[in-house]
């Protein structure tokens, strides 16, 4: 594992055992047991250290639709599996603790975020089903992963795989 994943899930771990509020630079170094100067080498501020905490949970979904896509899926299947694999396969506390350092610290790296939902809109816009079928997907998707990303306990992890089989059964008949 590089440095600057480690640093990353370092800083997740001080969100995990202290609170969001508790993100320092200083914080960081001691979790991932780095001087601070080796920590600055990697992420010359607070914000550089969410942004790439946002970037890496990106970069993991990414490659997970990918993964899907090349299983001859549709995006939309693609994304659906994906979020459910997502579940399991990406260090959730990342995902929960990045979005939520961005929220408390900086909500300008939430662009990021936009982006990229804009990236998989597009891709969902350019396929031919109907587009309730469209919002069906990034209302399922979104309700699995706010509900995981707040601790909700709403949608369990076998609602989820009901939800997503679903909405698969939905677009095969399509």
């Amino acid at each position: 594992m590089s440095k600057k994943i480690e640093l990353i899930e370092a800083a997740s771990r001080v969100i995990l055992k202290s609170g969001v509020h508790s993100l320092t630079l200083k914080a960081v170094a001691i979790e991932a047991e780095v001087s601070k100067g080796g920590l600055l080498y990697h992420y010359a501020s607070k914000d550089d250290l969410i942004k790439a905490m946002n970037m890496h949970v990106i970069g993991q979904f990414r490659d997970l639709i990918e993964d899907e896509l090349k299983e001859g899926m549709s995006y939309h299947q693609a994304y659906l599996r994906a979020t459910l694999r997502s579940l399991r396969e990406i260090n959730y506390i990342n995902i929960s603790t990045s979005m939520l350092a961005a929220i408390s610290n900086n909500r300008d790296i939430l662009q990021l975020w936009r982006e990229e939902y804009e990236v998989i809109n597009d891709k969902l816009t350019k396929e031919n089903y109907p587009r309730e079928h469209t919002l069906m997907v990034h209302a399922i998707c979104d309700g699995i992963w706010f509900s995981n990303l707040f601790n909700m306990p709403h949608i369990g992890a076998q609602d989820a795989e009901r939800l997503v089989t679903y909405m698969l059964d939905v677009l095969e008949a399509a």
